[in-house]
């Protein structure tokens, strides 16, 4: 075997030894097929120049309910899922110690003897989104790529928990070519990028704020033929918004005056039993608020003790 297997002390030690390297999750976005982040985010992230990913609740979630995904693929496929595949650990490519992986499950491959070349990975998932299991999410497919590349193993599945209600599961082969393919790119990126301190193209507006997030004083752009039409074309927007806002506005004055100390405006000829409402206007619930400039003007001292400054963001205007 070309891999070395790491079972860390704790999660604390683990998340360490992932920082080492380039983990399955982070490879979809290195070919630029996570929706959720931009290879110049990872790179940054990498680099220590942003803080590492805090653990929210819906991935603390998800890491709890490994354990129901995959008892649920176990209860659809009979497939036996291997007890001391739980927990965190890593395996590690002995050559490129940045290919590094930490598989949520294994099983054992039926009709196989039990050994480390007959186990497939299962990469268990928990989402809000519909999964349509014959076009997967194309950084999920990544990962489970990733993942029996690093391990050299066979066969795989991803298996998923939609909104606690649904569940669905799609067994897949592993892909060499397209391995060899995500791996010239993740050495690239690791070499080029990460050792190299390269950093990757910005592809998205959040990455130039991350980038740029002052402008440069006196600094101009020339607009070339296309821009001068998006400009353009983005002021007739910006009009025709604004005139549906005021139409809106009207609209909802109108709808308002009728109401008056009504609380609904209901559908002509509904019955009194069960109106089709149109609309309401309702009071909220009253609220308790802060009355920061009484404070500022009584409590002067103790106000400037609290204030604290924040960076100007970057303001679009359209001329």
């Amino acid at each position: 075997m070309s891999y070395t297997i790491i079972r860390p002390k704790d999660r604390r030690e683990w998340l360490r030894h992932r920082e080492s390297g380039i983990g399955s999750s982070e490879v979809g976005t290195i070919l630029g097929l996570n929706p959720f982040e931009t290879p110049y985010q990872l790179w940054r992230r990498k680099k220590g120049l942003d803080a590492p990913k805090e653990e929210n609740f819906a991935m603390r979630a998800g890491h709890y309910l490994e354990d129901a995904v995959s008892l649920f693929y176990r209860d659809e496929t009979g497939k036996e899922i291997i007890k001391a595949s739980a927990g965190d650990w890593l395996i590690v490519n002995n050559d490129k110690e940045y290919l590094r992986v930490s598989p949520d499950r294994t099983f054992w491959i039926p009709g196989r003897p039990k050994s480390d070349r007959n186990k497939g990975i299962l990469e268990c998932k928990t989402t809000q989104m519909e999964v349509d299991g014959d076009s997967l999410p194309q950084h999920w497919f990544c990962q489970l790529q990733y993942q029996l590349g690093v391990a050299e193993l066979e066969q795989g599945a991803i298996a998923w928990l939609t909104m606690g209600r649904e569940f669905g599961y799609r067994d897949l082969a592993f892909d060499k070519e397209f391995y060899d393919y995500m791996i010239e790119e993740v050495d690239r990126f690791w070499i080029d990028n990460i050792v190299g301190g390269i950093e990757p193209l910005a592809i998205n507006v959040d990455d130039v704020l991350l980038k740029n997030p002052r402008h440069i004083v006196g600094k101009t752009v020339e607009a070339d033929e296309e821009l001068a039409k998006f400009c353009a074309e983005l002021k007739e927007i910006k009009e025709e918004l604004s005139a549906l806002d005021t139409r809106k506005k009207d609209i909802e004055s109108a709808i308002k005056m009728a109401l008056g100390d009504a609380e609904a405006l209901v559908a002509p000829g509904s019955s009194i039993a069960k109106p089709t409402v149109l609309a309401t206007w309702k009071a909220a619930k009253d609220s308790t608020k802060f009355d920061e400039k009484r404070f500022a003007s009584e409590k002067p001292e103790i106000y400037a003790g609290y204030q604290y400054t924040v960076p100007g963001s970057r303001r679009f205007l359209l001329k």
